[in-house]
């Protein structure tokens, strides 16, 4: 039978409005970190209220990454004329920015906060620097920011870089071997992750403390974050199957709305019905967003730069910034910082990959044709 032509043109445009949703939920990141960076909990955050503690703004945000990365990637590897090309473009787009950001705020955020460095030598400093940068973490420090609401924390966004990094790799390998191509394969290594994430939540397993755990990550956190990068990636395999239809995209409302009543709901919901509502959102032909990159690729120096300017604004005005104002006062910073670093910075390592891409892309399709 023949896929319906309506979905293979949906779902395949180039048109689509991905930059604005990772745009806006970098901003929603922002606007939810300004509750416990401003008041010190995130207990008053809109988002929480509404779900009863179950997510944050901050949390839909990094979970909405996680599903479009899965897609997205999904759909640059099989792209890719191999896997040194695909791990070449993800290199890339992770490390230069966050390189940057790290070197500013060693020099900058580090005095600014009257953060404490470990290390009583230079070498020492350098060497922790250098490694943990290299592991997409935060240098080693303490005391930063003593006397804000939230103390301790220079930039509390990073955590989740490397947990992405990683799934890069595993994209690798599964390309390597062929399972990417195989759907099926997929759609149960999702199913699999969906359950286990389900058993973390309901059983409140916190694990820990291994020699994997410290080079992979707590356990927890990828029992939260598998599950939905691998939703992406199911969503790309059968996305010729899947309708994109208003009343449906409805209906995952209806279900987050109700899964807000229930204990783990969101997580039990959010890796279907959020990821309907990204992907309608996204190649929806009645919303045109599809122009908000056109001037450059903000998110993710907004990602990384958010945090600590937050935690400067409010060291600055004593402590004394409202979650509202904090929001306000950051945001236009954190987009200056952003377009700084993508004009600066991230669109001269992106474009050469992504012209590389369409080459090979191009001759694939040469040769299937």
């Amino acid at each position: 039978m023949s896929k319906p032509m309506e979905h293979i043109t949906s779902w395949d445009s180039r048109m689509n409005n991905f930059d604005f949703l990772r745009l806006a939920l970098a901003i929603l990141v922002i606007y939810s970190h300004a509750f416990p960076l401003g008041i010190g909990s995130e207990l008053d955050e809109p988002f929480h209220r509404l779900t009863h503690g179950q997510v944050t703004g901050g949390a839909i945000a990094v979970n909405s990454f996680f599903i479009m990365s899965g897609f997205l990637i999904a759909a640059s590897a099989q792209r890719s004329s191999g896997v040194r090309s695909f791990l070449r473009k993800r290199l890339a787009r992770i490390y230069p920015a966050f390189i940057v950001s790290a070197i500013l705020a060693f020099l900058i955020v580090v005095p600014y906060s009257a953060a404490h460095l470990p290390h009583s030598t230079f070498v020492g400093r350098l060497s922790d620097f250098v490694a943990q940068t290299l592991r997409l973490r935060e240098f080693t420090y303490d005391s930063a920011f003593a006397t804000n609401p939230y103390p301790g924390v220079i930039n509390g966004s990073t955590w989740s870089v490397a947990y992405e990094f990683w799934c890069y790799i595993g994209v690798a390998i599964l390309l390597i071997n062929g399972i990417l191509r195989q759907s099926k394969v997929v759609a149960v290594l999702f199913m699999a992750s969906w359950m286990i994430s389900i058993a973390f939540r309901i059983e409140g397993w916190i694990l820990g403390g291994s020699v994997l755990g410290l080079v992979l990550g707590p356990p927890q956190f990828w029992a939260r974050l598998l599950p939905l990068y691998l939703s992406g990636m199911v969503f790309y395999q059968y996305r010729h199957r899947i309708p994109l239809k208003g009343w449906l995209a409805a209906f995952s409302v209806l279900i987050l709305v109700s899964a807000s009543w229930l204990y783990a709901g969101w997580t039990i919901a959010f890796p279907f019905a959020g990821a309907y509502l990204l992907f309608w959102f996204a190649y929806s032909p009645s919303i045109r967003l599809h122009q908000t990159g056109r001037f450059g690729d903000f998110s993710y120096g907004t990602y990384l730069y958010a945090f600590p300017i937050e935690q400067m604004l409010m060291q600055h005005f004593g402590g004394h910034l409202r979650p509202t104002l904090l929001f306000l006062c950051a945001t236009p910073l954190t987009l200056l910082c952003a377009a700084a670093s993508w004009y600066g910075l991230e669109r001269h390592f992106l474009q050469p990959a992504r012209r590389k891409e369409v080459v090979a892309h191009t001759a694939l399709e040469s040769v299937s044709g």
